[in-house]
């Protein structure tokens, strides 16, 4: 009696791991999802799905590392033994289980992708008896450059050059317009000797051109004062009074 109700205190210890387990898978930790179902194996070996759901997180952890490794993901070793017949019985057995109708885990539909993909990449490489592998192209090898007439008619024609961009050339400085003069108007010139000698009988100041008022035409400007008898001394004093006439 006591040791039955040990087994099934560790088996439901080993349940309770597979329910962390996917947990911490579902959470994107396989690390720690592998841990936790390694504890559930120690606890209960025969618990129904522990080799299936093991199987599916180390085939996650084979792919999760920086440098895929498809050999990895089949839980085999590379080398020149391993035939076609080695990795196909692999990936036969690993098939059976990880497959999602039989594999209760989250894991299972993504690690049977998985493997899928390493079978594919692995058949390349192992053929079956009797036909040669397909050439895997080497990593530093350049590939081989194209003929030169296939070299012509792959290059694309140059597009144009540029035209040049013309230099800005220097505007001449703008020269202002110098300041217009308004012309003074002529002083008026004194009549010469002979305009006085003979002055014009129009009724008009020979020297200002006024009008005169009562039409005389000679004697002294009323408005500019000037007389065609200036300049003359032989005239008298008392000729003042009669050398006015008014325009």
């Amino acid at each position: 009696m006591a040791d039955s109700s040990v087994e099934k205190e560790k088996e439901e210890q080993a349940r309770k791991a597979h329910a962390l387990a996917e947990k911490c898978f579902l959470a994107g930790n396989v690390s720690a999802a592998r841990q936790w179902m390694q504890s559930a194996v120690r606890l209960a070996p025969d618990l129904p799905g522990t080799p299936q759901i093991v199987a599916a997180y180390d085939v996650h952890a084979a792919a999760a590392r920086s440098t895929r490794n498809w050999y990895a993901v089949l839980d085999l070793k590379p080398g020149r033994s391993l035939t076609h017949d080695d990795i196909k019985k692999q990936y036969r057995r690993l098939c059976l289980l990880v497959h999602p109708d039989k594999n209760p885990s989250a894991a299972a539909d993504g690690a049977f992708k998985l493997i899928q993909a390493a079978w594919d990449a692995l058949l390349a490489k192992h053929p079956p008896l009797g036909t040669a592998a397909a050439p895997a192209p080497a990593a530093n090898q350049p590939a081989p450059p194209p003929p030169a007439a296939q070299r012509q008619q792959a290059a694309p024609p140059r597009p144009p050059e540029p035209k040049p961009k013309p230099k800005p050339q220097p505007r001449p400085p703008r020269r202002r317009p110098a300041p217009q003069t308004t012309p003074r108007p002529a002083a008026p010139k004194p009549p010469t000797n002979s305009q006085q000698a003979n002055p014009k009988q129009d009724g008009k100041c020979s020297n200002c051109g006024a009008t005169s008022l009562n039409g005389r035409n000679n004697y002294r400007c009323m408005s500019c004062l000037w007389s065609p008898m200036d300049g003359r001394h032989e005239l008298h004093d008392d000729d003042d009074d009669d050398d006015f006439y008014y325009y």
